[in-house]
């Protein structure tokens, strides 16, 4: 992987990002008097008109918006790992859908993403059968090991932990593969972030070292050792990064039963920050993988704020709950 193959794409990337959402369309939209002025103003942004439509049919329009976004970028050969740092996700998120809802003998296909790498028809057909040979032996491997542990115990909580250590697994292998430091700190920090959350549940609940130790994802800058020997005296002592400075004063406070929303969003926002700060990158794939981080944070900015909309949310609240915007 050159950065000069990143060229074009670099360059087309960057002028779409003048039209994506900002702060100023943000408050407009906030301040619309009602749902469908709100939706007008996503027309400007490639956004089809979701005026007048229900919040099911706002999940259909985004989640079709993301997959058609992620097919055009597939076209670009040389950018196909880059895209699965980000489409890897939703086949994992699929992953825990079909485990769950057969574990319940319920029907979770409306849950399902069209965004992953995998196609939602195959990986289901792959799942029922348990012919899974065409599939990536580490999404095979945990759809097998998912299901016999919800089957063992009952507990969706631990078939989840085992997939999202797989798919952080497969995120850390793909860093490797590609050999960029930018890439290589990002799927860390991503993990730091995600042991930092599970950190302050396991604080809240008053779990043990022990059970921290058996969640926990390796692969971050930080060790699980390292988390789990300060745990006891201090929860969170561990996670004193820069990065992580702010999230790690929201989560103390969420440890003490102060509420998670702003905790999580801090942890998000770490992520965020950094990948996002690639303004003095000319090209290669550090600025394509901001431009995939800031549609991912524009899709969620977008559905809270509609549904916020439809549900009658003040918009002060919904300015709360909204990340920081970097776009």
């Amino acid at each position: 992987m050159k950065d000069t193959d990143f060229l074009f794409l670099t360059s087309m990337l960057r002028a779409r990002e003048t039209a994506m959402l900002k702060e100023g369309k943000i408050d407009r939209m906030l301040d619309a008097p009602g749902f469908d002025d709100a939706a007008k103003l996503l027309l400007e942004c490639g956004y089809p008109d979701m005026s007048g439509m229900k919040i099911t049919e706002l999940e259909g329009i985004l989640q079709k918006h993301r997959s058609d976004v992620f097919f055009e970028l597939s076209a670009f050969k040389y950018a196909i790992d880059i895209l699965n740092l980000f489409r890897l996700k939703y086949d994992y998120h699929n992953v825990k859908v079909l485990v769950k809802a057969a574990g319940a003998n319920a029907n979770g296909s409306y849950l399902l993403s069209d965004s992953g790498s995998i196609g939602v028809k195959e990986l289901t057909e792959a799942f029922v059968s348990g012919q899974r040979g065409d599939l990536p032996p580490p999404l095979a491997a945990v759809m097998e090991s998912a299901t016999g542990i919800l089957s063992r115990t009952g507990n969706p909580q631990l078939s989840d932990i085992e997939v999202d250590k797989a798919y952080f697994g497969e995120l850390s292998s793909l860093a490797m593969k590609l050999n960029d430091e930018f890439i290589t700190e990002y799927v860390r920090l991503m993990i730091d972030s995600a042991n930092l959350r599970i950190t302050v549940r396991a604080a809240r609940i008053k779990r043990d070292e022990g059970f921290l130790a058996a969640t926990l994802i390796p692969g971050g800058n930080i060790s699980a050792d390292r988390i789990t020997s300060s745990y006891n005296d201090n929860a969170l002592a561990a996670f004193s990064t820069e990065a992580l400075v702010q999230a790690v004063r929201l989560g103390n406070e969420a440890i003490d039963g102060g509420g998670q929303t702003l905790f999580e969003l801090a942890c998000e926002n770490a992520v965020l920050y950094y990948v996002t700060n690639t303004t003095f990158i000319s090209f290669g794939p550090a600025p394509v993988i901001a431009y995939l981080a800031k549609l991912e944070w524009e899709i969620t900015a977008v559905r809270m704020i509609l549904t916020g909309k439809l549900t009658g949310i003040s918009p002060n609240v919904i300015r709360e709950r909204l990340r920081e915007c970097h776009v």
